[in-house]
């Protein structure tokens, strides 16, 4: 009896066992003995359609030509950008695949000498959180050389910078179109903060480069560190103080398919309709994204695709129902390319492939400012949403909202040069207009010099532009003219 009882609970043991090990399985997984999969290439198109303006555009799209196309093809945004989180010289953002940017240093008579020390940090940076810096020991000249083959315009070169009570405390600021064999002076003193600081301090630049003509296929910058003015207890050692940089960014206007984006994935999700807890879902890059061959149980599903070229992820749920379903993006997320397909897929004997073309999800928000005064007052714009965070829930209308987003965009450029500014809304799929309303805050270098709010309806696949003064303080209203445009879908225009 012993014996006996001993095997059936060891069998029973391992029945539990296989029981457990089925029961993990994924979601959307397919018992392949008991089910005929189908092999479905779904061939999919509309990612050259992925035009994002992003942020401010340049002055020469904006006074040349009233054309919208010139926006759409150009964009400005980050071309290259290091938060050195990951403790390496990887940029997170690269202006074109397969060409990196370089940071080289020169240490008494040692050449291109390549930094490797990438310490804690507190210097945050927009959505990128503090992590890690680049220190560099001992440089006699610093080094930073990108690539900027395609670029019709450079905008902005700009970083944070801090020392060790032995580092420099100033510096000088060149480039180079000719690979080093000449350059220009950029700013001959840059002076640390508060009579230079204590040990790593942040210090905050900003170049604006719009009226520079920075046009080639090497753009180089040359920085020199100087004693500069400093604390009492604070000696300059050129050999072993230490100098340290985060979030170097150049930003300029470029082809919207060449712009870095850190994202570009391909997310599916096809729910079986009469099998609910078959659900198949997963994300592919966009090299991989044209076409996609998925294995399938037989039967009818409701489809979407979402294609997302931005620096964010998607607000997607972790385990999707048919009706628990959404797709949502953060309002600061304000470059993204979000594009998307819904329909119906029927998985029968000899289907094999099915075509896919995505549309946009999102509308363009462009400000034009008419204003004949000098804006360079202007330090930054503030934007946020006053409306309800919008959410696409294709399959289940009904939806409560569940995104909560208190997200801003905040923009700094030379808006003397660049006197418009844009950015793209998530609209998801609306076939009718819905209200939007937005306040919008203009900031000097020591204040809030306007706040007003500006407000239209709209829906997906749209441009809405909106032209008026930017310092007209008549009206908390703004008097900007609205215009809308349906060659997306169409353009809808109105003043502020």
């Amino acid at each position: 009896m012993n014996s006996l009882f001993s095997k059936k609970g060891r069998l029973s043991f391992y029945v539990i066992i296989l029981l457990a090990i089925y029961s993990c399985k994924k979601d959307g997984s397919v018992d392949e003995e008991n089910e005929s999969l189908q092999a479905v290439t779904f061939n999919i198109s509309g990612f050259s359609n992925a035009a994002t303006p992003f942020k401010t555009a340049s002055k020469a799209s904006s006074k040349a030509s009233s054309n919208v196309s010139t926006a759409q093809n150009y964009v400005e945004g980050k071309l290259y950008f290091w938060s050195f989180n990951s403790k390496t010289l990887e940029p997170d953002i690269a202006y074109q695949v397969g060409v990196k940017p370089s940071i080289s240093f020169t240490k008494g008579e040692m050449l291109n000498q390549v930094p490797n020390d990438f310490p804690n940090s507190t210097y945050a940076f927009e959505d990128y959180a503090s992590g890690s810096a680049v220190s560099i020991v001992g440089a006699k000249e610093i080094f930073l050389k990108f690539h900027i083959d395609g670029v019709s315009q450079i905008t902005q070169f700009g970083f944070d910078t801090g020392s060790s009570n032995t580092g420099p405390k100033d510096f000088e600021l060149y480039y180079s179109l000719d690979e080093g064999v000449t350059y220009v002076e950029l700013s001959k003193n840059n002076q640390f903060g508060a009579n230079g600081g204590t040990n790593n301090p942040k210090n905050s630049y900003i170049y604006h480069l719009s009226d520079k003509n920075i046009r080639g296929v090497q753009l180089w910058f040359k920085l020199i560190p100087k004693a500069g003015t400093r604390a009492e207890e604070s000696v300059f050692n050129p050999t072993s103080g230490a100098i340290r940089f985060d979030n170097i960014r150049l930003l300029g206007m470029a082809p919207s398919s060449q712009v870095g984006s850190p994202i570009n994935k391909l997310h599916y999700f096809l729910f079986h309709k009469d099998k609910p807890e078959l659900v198949v879902t997963g994300v592919v890059g966009y090299d991989e994204a044209s076409s996609l061959t998925l294995s399938l149980a037989k039967g009818k599903y409701s489809i979407c695709f979402v294609a997302n070229e931005s620096t964010k992820d998607l607000l997607i749920p972790e385990k999707p129902t048919l009706s628990s379903f959404y797709v949502g993006n953060t309002f600061a997320n304000a470059s993204a390319s979000i594009f998307g397909y819904v329909g119906e897929l029927e998985v029968i004997d000899g289907t094999t492939e099915s075509q896919i073309s995505l549309k946009r999800l999102f509308s363009q928000v462009k400000l034009e400012f008419t204003d004949a005064v000098d804006l360079s007052v202007i330090s930054k714009i503030g934007i946020s949403q006053q409306h309800d965070p919008f959410f696409y829930a294709p399959f289940n209308p009904q939806l409560a909202n569940p995104i909560l987003d208190q997200t801003d965009i905040d923009i700094t450029a030379d808006f003397n040069a660049n006197k418009q500014l844009i950015f793209n809304q998530f609209m998801g799929v609306n076939p009718i207009d819905i209200p939007l309303k937005y306040t919008i805050v203009v900031y000097s270098s020591t204040g809030v010099l306007r706040t007003f709010q500006l407000e239209s309806t709209l829906k997906n696949n749209m441009q809405l532009v909106f032209r008026g003064n930017l310092l007209d303080q008549s009206s908390s209203t703004g008097k900007f003219q609205i215009s809308k445009q349906m060659d997306w879908g169409g353009q809808k225009e109105g003043e502020f």
